[in-house]
């Protein structure tokens, strides 16, 4: 942390009402790609140190700075006059079920999924890959506590806010699969889901059929469908949860950051 003393400072002008974050300039480069081209390129910002966002909301990138300084994903309030509830239901992405528990800043389990899901939006615009890494994670592991998973507003965010190579938008496949019901009382669920988004799942779900395989018949199934998987896939062998293994879905540079990834998790990873 040294190169944070005696650095030259950079504000970030978030929201329509132009909230002020002064952030360490090297700190934000450092993690971030957009920042770095910005800051430090032949732009206007990189002469002024000032960085308007203006479609930017506030309250993630709140979420986003606090992260930069202490590498975990917790909420401040702005002020006394805020709270955690007021400021998540204005993200205005989807309703706040009324049996949610109350939110707590620093567990993401009691979160809305739209405020992380946001988040994980926000990131991928900021080219901040390891907050993309800790999000989904934070996501996954919000699913896995609370018995919870996305209602199809959070879908429908997914779907108007990624590509179809989007490592957020493969793990909501994946959990459309794996995690939902599929019997036709929950067709009401099904009908809001976006299209695109739904035939990605039937392909998907097309190594699995019919549903209870042996292995040797998931094999025949995938190679019937045409479906390739990775060497280290873990439904490359047997029909079981992708997201077992959420390195599926980081952006890992090479198979050494991903072991390395896999070592830190192994004691606390969410089943």
């Amino acid at each position: 942390m040294k190169f944070l003393y005696n650095s030259q400072m950079v504000t970030i002008l978030a929201g329509p009402d132009q909230e002020k974050f002064v952030v360490h300039q090297p700190l934000l480069c450092s993690k971030s790609q957009y920042f770095n081209k910005a800051l430090t390129g032949s732009f206007e910002e990189s002469k002024t140190g000032i960085v308007r966002l203006e479609d930017v909301s506030p309250v993630l990138f709140r979420i986003v700075v606090t992260w930069l300084y202490n590498g975990k994903i917790v909420y401040t309030t702005s002020d006394d006059n805020s709270n955690i509830d007021q400021d998540f239901a204005g993200l205005g992405y989807a309703s706040i079920p009324p049996e949610t528990p109350a939110r707590v800043h620093k567990d993401t389990s009691t979160w809305p999924r739209h405020a992380l899901v946001g988040l994980y939006l926000l990131a991928d615009r900021l080219d901040i890959k390891m907050l993309r890494i800790n999000t989904i994670d934070a996501l996954r592991g919000a699913i896995a506590r609370t018995k919870r998973g996305l209602d199809a507003k959070v879908y429908q965010l997914i779907d108007s806010n990624t590509a179809a190579k989007s490592p957020l938008r493969k793990f909501a496949v994946d959990h459309l699969v794996y995690g939902v019901k599929h019997g036709m009382a929950d067709w009401s669920f099904w009908e809001q889901i976006p299209h695109d988004i739904t035939t990605e799942a039937l392909l998907t779900m097309g190594g699995r059929l019919p549903r209870a395989l042996c292995d040797d018949c998931h094999k025949k199934g995938l190679l019937f469908n045409e479906i390739a998987l990775a060497t280290d896939h873990p439904c490359k062998h047997k029909d079981t949860k992708p997201y077992s293994d959420m390195c599926l879905y980081h952006e890992h540079a090479d198979d050494e950051e991903k072991k390395a990834c896999r070592a830190r998790r192994s004691k606390t990873v969410v089943k």
